[in-house]
């Protein structure tokens, strides 16, 4: 890589890097006055019960809630900022003469777009391992709504009859995804033919992953043609096996969360979903198909802005 090739290539990413960072802070900025109210009042509630201000809370709310979404953000506009980035590029050095010279010289502006096309190439990679590094790690976070700024992650939420791979149905009045707990059980058995065979209930439940199931507490099986007031019906269990966990109910719950999920977590959401979920291929597919997209596009309009010259 010789000089011209690495003043393109600073010159683009600095474009980009630009771009990226103005489009992010505008888009920031309507969310924060659309739902100012909601950052405020928690920058107050948080600032009064721990004793700090709250001009300095309201500014950590915003920074809390919108600070991880750059990674986000970078995911999902690295397609769209290389375009422009490579656009803006072309036309400052086409307005300097830049491209004149290097025609003069003797070097083919197909050099010019190589340069960009392999800056771009980067930056996929670079947005691939965002996606299975990084947005992992913060997906609880990044799925959180307004009502749950300065909250460690998602809220408790209802899970409303989800089949597992051997095709039991599940709820739960209320589930804790942080801390694995789930409230109010009531799962049906089901056979082949999805006929239910017996139900098993629960005052609670807690995730045990290296069992690959839920522990119940106060656990109750029951057959389908069993009398609810009769207590010689009921049977005492304490476990239930299942490839329900609360990443999987999560996943299907939130399609936003399963985008952010690495492909190795993918997989293994599509291996204990028995059949698989279709939603979860999807995702699987347009992860590729967004980093080829995102490298083809460009290649094929740089070449428009180099037609002036």
């Amino acid at each position: 890589m010789n000089l011209i090739d690495r003043h393109i290539i600073v010159r683009y990413l600095s474009n980009f890097v630009l771009l990226l960072g103005l489009l992010f802070v505008f888009a920031i900025s309507i969310d924060v006055v659309v739902q100012f109210d909601k950052f405020s009042d928690a920058a107050r509630e948080v600032a009064e019960r721990d004793g700090r201000s709250y001009p300095m809370m309201l500014m950590f709310a915003v920074l809390d809630f919108h600070g991880p979404r750059i990674f986000q953000f970078f995911a999902f506009m690295t397609g769209l900022v290389g375009i422009a980035a490579a656009g803006f590029t072309l036309v400052q050095m086409h307005r300097t003469r830049e491209l004149v010279a290097i025609m003069a010289a003797g070097v083919p502006l197909h050099r010019v777009v190589a340069a960009i096309l392999v800056a771009q190439f980067g930056l996929v990679v670079l947005q691939l391992l965002d996606q299975d590094f990084v947005l992992p790690r913060l997906a609880s976070r990044l799925v959180r709504e307004h009502r749950a700024i300065l909250e460690p992650g998602v809220q408790q939420f209802e899970v409303a009859l989800m089949r597992d791979g051997g095709g039991s149905l599940m709820y739960a009045a209320s589930l804790d995804s942080r801390t694995r707990t789930a409230e109010s059980i009531l799962i049906l058995e089901r056979d082949e033919r999805g006929t239910t065979t017996g139900r098993i209930s629960a005052d609670a439940a807690v995730w045990d992953e290296a069992r690959e199931g839920w522990v119940l507490e106060g656990g109750r099986q029951m057959s389908a043609t069993s009398d609810e007031d009769r207590q010689a019906d009921r049977v005492e269990v304490d476990f239930w096996e299942t490839d329900l966990s609360p990443r999987m109910l999560l996943a299907r719950r939130s399609l936003n969360f399963a985008q952010m999920l690495s492909l190795s977590q993918l997989r293994d959401l599509q291996e204990q979903g028995g059949a698989g979920d279709a939603r979860i291929e999807r995702t699987i597919f347009a992860r590729f198909a967004g980093a080829l997209v995102n490298i083809l596009v460009p290649a094929i309009v740089i070449p428009f802005f180099l037609l002036r010259s």
